[in-house]
């Protein structure tokens, strides 16, 4: 049977064939990255508990988690702290079922230091405060605060939460992947956490590249960690160390495009350096849906997903299971096909959320319908979305 519901479209825009291309990625360490993961965490350890607890997710959205304001003095080989950084939960989780007490503020907790201990090592537990600031306020005064399952009518019948849109493309650019690769440079991927690879280095990196033409041009903000860096001196080394580092990447990476580039880390005359590794050390804030794509960058050219994936319930949040699930649909068109992909799907609030009222699949090349149709149907109508999402980091996506 036809799928109604689905557009195809040869008329793919490659950004590559622009002539100029612009992309953009806050690292695992800015603000704003730190933001989005802790709200995505903070929502997979909850609907993990529910899940294990009660066989279903109780209505939650942690989707405007703040962190910042933090005040640290720093310099050549010394780090004080004045205030701790703040982290507020806020948005609504639910605290009970039936007559069940859930203790949401030890699952929050647990699951921002988890992350962000291992994401930035520097970070000690005095130097964090965690604010539990979620609600159960409704206007339904049982939807966070459900007496049975049928308080929950998601858990068996989702409805999309919201009228949305939500886009994802495969194959990225080269520039695209070179803003990915970049960052990634600097740390490893370990049960499922971006761990830093260099003990003197902080996370709080921005990587921004430019191609005009045939020629890339990419600029890193990278800090050193003062108290493993003891003079101008050695940060200069350490930083045309990482650039001449990076540069050999980047010509391995365009060598076979027929492509130049140029890097240059930390251009400006004063020293990039903090304490314990990202700016919310010293007054920067990070607040949910200002950081990367669900595909871990920011690509001006591409058109994307207008909300925020973090921090969304998973089984109902357009933005949270379309923004997965038009990404995985995309690359296994692609890869399938063997076509450049660009998938858009919308939903209207109360209606259909799979299938959504509207998907379109826009390729490079003809493709066979049927087949197409079968991809769609295996990849995306029969998909178990939510163990996937709950496994999916969008940090560690290859690009």
């Amino acid at each position: 049977m036809a799928l109604r519901f689905l557009t195809v479209i040869q008329d793919f825009l490659d950004p590559a064939t622009l002539p100029v291309e612009i992309v953009e990625r806050k690292g695992v360490g800015h603000p704003d990255s730190l933001a989005d993961a802790l709200a995505n965490e903070v929502s997979v350890v909850f609907s993990r508990y529910c899940l294990a607890r009660f066989g279903f997710v109780l209505h939650h959205n942690v989707d405007k988690l703040y962190i910042g304001a933090g005040n640290f003095r720093t310099d050549f080989g010394s780090c004080e702290r004045l205030q701790p950084i703040q982290v507020l939960t806020n948005g609504r989780i639910s605290s009970r079922f039936g007559d069940e007490k859930i203790d949401i503020v030890s699952l929050q907790k647990e699951a921002i230091e988890q992350y962000l201990f291992r994401v930035l090592p520097s970070l000690g537990k005095e130097d964090i405060v965690v604010v539990p600031n979620a609600t159960q306020f409704h206007r339904n005064e049982h939807r966070f605060t459900p007496r049975n399952q049928s308080d929950v009518p998601d858990a068996l019948s989702p409805r999309a939460n919201d009228t949305s849109l939500c886009v994802s493309h495969w194959p990225p650019t080269i520039t695209e992947s070179l803003a990915y690769r970049f960052e990634r440079y600097f740390w490893n991927a370990e049960e499922g956490f971006a761990v830093p690879r260099f003990a003197n280095i902080g996370q709080d990196i921005k990587v921004f590249v430019l191609r005009e033409g045939k020629h890339i041009e990419v600029l890193l903000s990278v800090p050193t960690l003062c108290r493993h860096t003891k003079s101008f001196k050695q940060y200069l080394e350490l930083i045309r160390h990482h650039e001449f580092q990076l540069t050999l990447l980047g010509k391995e990476m365009v060598s076979c495009h027929g492509l130049s580039i140029s890097v240059r880390v930390n251009p400006q005359k004063n020293p990039y350096m903090l304490g314990i590794g990202s700016c919310v050390e010293c007054g920067e804030e990070g607040l949910v849906g200002r950081g990367n794509t669900i595909l871990g960058i920011i690509a001006s050219e591409r058109t994307h997903t207008q909300e925020s994936w973090a921090g969304k319930n998973p089984v109902y949040h357009t933005g949270r299971v379309l923004g997965y699930l038009t990404f995985k649909l995309a690359r296994a068109i692609s890869t399938q096909l063997q076509v450049k992909c660009s998938v858009s799907a919308l939903t209207r609030c109360g209606g259909s959320l799979i299938p959504p009222r509207f998907l379109s699949v826009s390729v490079s090349d003809a493709v066979d319908r049927n087949t197409l149709e079968s991809i769609v149907e295996s990849e995306f109508l029969v998909a178990n979305y939510v163990e996937e999402i709950l496994a999916f980091r969008p940090w560690l996506t290859e690009l």
